[in-house]
């Protein structure tokens, strides 16, 4: 018979003697035990309850367990191996979560939230620490954030490098959200421009404040004295698939760049001017651009910062400048 969860005491008619098992340890108590009357009253005893209540019975008053039993139960109670339960491990997804709550918590002293676009880029571009604060780096000082000192200074921490981490046990996502936009920033004659132009076989757009989105859209020209739509090289760059560099990107006025966001921001397709003009695959636009001019600063809005795929500053060490006296 079923005592409780770790105890049976089971009687045999055949034999008249009872067989007791504590935590696997079986004594045999024969009908000449001098003890055998009470186990057999505590047997009859425990059968009228239920094995929860049996067990709160014993735990509570183990003196009433017969004598012979006892020293058997005592001793298997203390010697039964403590089964460690392991702490519940938890999953990537887990990990990954939790490193996004410590994100947002590490960006909510500088008036920024992380937004979708920005996660999807780092976690799937910038996947160690330092990748991953580099271009953070950038992203603020391309937007002219008065934190941006303050956000380079404190991703020295061991906590941005923890949260990072943790970010990153989850495998890099499978979408692209950001592949529209680039950006090349750093003083003049640093390369930047002439490497973006070999990567788009010199397409390339030299922006200025006056201009519109008309004027980056299309080229006017007179059909019998009469203005038509002729596409601009960017509209074409849109629907053949193709990047281009706009040079001095952060020159245009806002309206402007307001505009371009809505064309790097996934879209299939635009309506401009009645005429769907479609955004196949391989569009991309890469802006150049001089962060500080005569001693002001022009930085970029966030949400068209938000949709760059690379922020990349351009420098000229000492060994560069050199070539400029060696040739």
């Amino acid at each position: 018979m079923y005592i409780t969860s770790t105890m049976s005491l089971t009687y045999h008619p055949s034999t008249d003697d009872f067989e007791f098992t504590n935590n696997g340890i079986v004594t045999m108590i024969p009908s000449t035990s001098t003890d055998f009357m009470a186990v057999k009253h505590f047997y009859n005893a425990m059968r009228q309850y239920n094995p929860a209540v049996r067990d709160s019975i014993i735990t509570a008053n183990p003196a009433i367990i017969p004598a012979s039993l006892l020293s058997v139960y005592i001793a298997t109670e203390e010697s039964a191996p403590v089964e460690e339960v392991p702490a519940p491990v938890p999953d990537a997804k887990e990990i990954m979560v939790d490193g996004l709550r410590k994100m947002i918590n590490f960006f909510s002293e500088f008036a920024f939230t992380p937004s979708f676009r920005f996660v999807n880029t780092i976690s799937r571009n910038y996947r160690t620490p330092e990748a991953a604060k580099d271009f953070i780096a950038h992203y603020f000082s391309l937007m002219d954030s008065c934190y941006a000192s303050d956000v380079a200074n404190k991703m020295k921490s061991e906590e941005f490098s923890d949260l990072i981490n943790n970010i990153m046990e989850y495998p890099a996502p499978t979408s692209v959200v950001n592949s529209r936009m680039k950006v090349y920033y750093g003083p003049a004659g640093t390369g930047k421009t002439t490497i973006a132009q070999q990567e788009t076989d010199n397409r390339c757009i030299v922006c200025n404040s006056a201009m519109l989105p008309s004027d980056l859209m299309e080229d006017f020209v007179f059909d019998s004295g009469n203005p038509t739509f002729n596409p601009s090289i960017l509209c074409e760059c849109m629907e053949k698939g193709l990047p281009i560099v706009l040079d001095e990107i952060n020159l245009l006025p806002f309206d402007s760049l307001r505009f371009l966001q809505g064309i790097t921001d996934g879209k299939k397709s635009i309506i401009y001017k009645n005429r769907t003009i479609n955004i196949n695959d391989g569009f991309q636009i890469i802006g150049t651009m001089n962060l500080s001019l005569g001693g002001a600063t022009y930085g970029l809005p966030e949400p068209l910062v938000d949709r760059c795929s690379e922020i990349k500053e351009f420098s000229l060490s000492a060994e560069q400048l050199a070539a400029a006296i060696i040739g």
